[in-house]
């Protein structure tokens, strides 16, 4: 019997010892095709997402560890728990707001027009866009999506699986704008890649970034929406976004999610 406790007891040890260890480890979803927010390079995890989920990971005594899958895996991962958070560019909406619970907004990112740099002439005021015979490109179930179902009805509209293909369709000429979340405006100024495009500058609609913890989770979601507060109040938020975007954005200050009326968007695919 005696023998049996002492099993019992060091069995029970190594248990706690590895949920100790567990404990230290912060385990952040991202899927990283989503440049400058999530994205690699040179084999490498980058972007704001990833040093904001590294900085927040530090800040709170853990070890963050990425876990990379499609988009449209994020939330039902995070359900299963099999990540903590979900850092990758994803925007507040009512219907995420159901599965998930939102940190206080970090960034403000509406859909916006892309079009070939050769157009300028044509197409580089946001009046063109809203003509009947506009060609336009967006990522299928994303928000950028809902507004031109919705905003531009006489449009035609290319669906697209990606803004890799979007974006290929603009260059070789099928379509004449791509409308896409900031994100990828924000993009062009940077990557070499692209340099055939330039975004028109205007947010078309009014969405905002947050972070995602489990439902179940009101204690991680606490602890994010403070070391956010203290990374937006000491400008560490500031220099993460401006080290990516050389360009004037808005950066969220702390507020409530919880009445976010964005537009709405499917839950797990599209812009973000």
């Amino acid at each position: 019997m005696r023998q049996f406790i002492k099993l019992f007891l060091l069995l029970a040890s190594f248990a706690l010892a590895g949920s100790a260890f567990a404990n230290q480890v912060l385990r952040i979803g991202v899927s990283p095709n989503y440049q400058p927010l999530a994205y690699k390079q040179d084999g490498q995890l980058t972007g704001i997402d990833i040093a904001a989920g590294e900085t927040i990971a530090q800040q709170i005594g853990r070890q963050a560890e990425f876990v990379e899958m499609p988009f449209n895996q994020l939330i039902p991962a995070l359900q299963a728990g099999k990540i903590d958070i979900i850092m990758s560019g994803m925007t507040i909406t009512p219907e995420r707001n159901q599965l998930v619970s939102f940190s206080n907004p970090y960034l403000s990112a509406g859909q916006m027009a892309i079009i070939r740099y050769a157009d300028a002439s044509r197409f580089g005021y946001k009046g063109t866009l809203f003509r009947p015979d506009a060609r336009v490109a967006v990522v299928a179930g994303s928000t950028g999506e809902k507004f031109t179902n919705d905003s531009l009805r006489n449009a035609a509209i290319s669906r697209c699986d990606s803004i890799s293909e979007a974006l290929a369709k603009l260059k070789n000429g099928s379509v004449d704008y791509v409308i896409h979340d900031a994100a990828t405006s924000w993009s062009l100024a940077t990557d070499t890649t692209r340099q055939d495009f330039m975004s028109l500058n205007n947010e078309l609609t009014d969405e905002r970034l947050g972070w995602a913890v489990n439902k179940n989770n009101s204690a991680l979601l606490q602890t994010v929406n403070q070391q956010l507060a203290i990374m937006q109040r000491d400008g560490i938020l500031r220099a993460i976004i401006n080290k990516w975007i050389p360009v004037t954005v808005k950066v969220e200050t702390a507020t409530p999610t919880t009445t976010e009326n964005t537009s709405n968007t499917s839950t797990n695919r599209g812009n973000r």
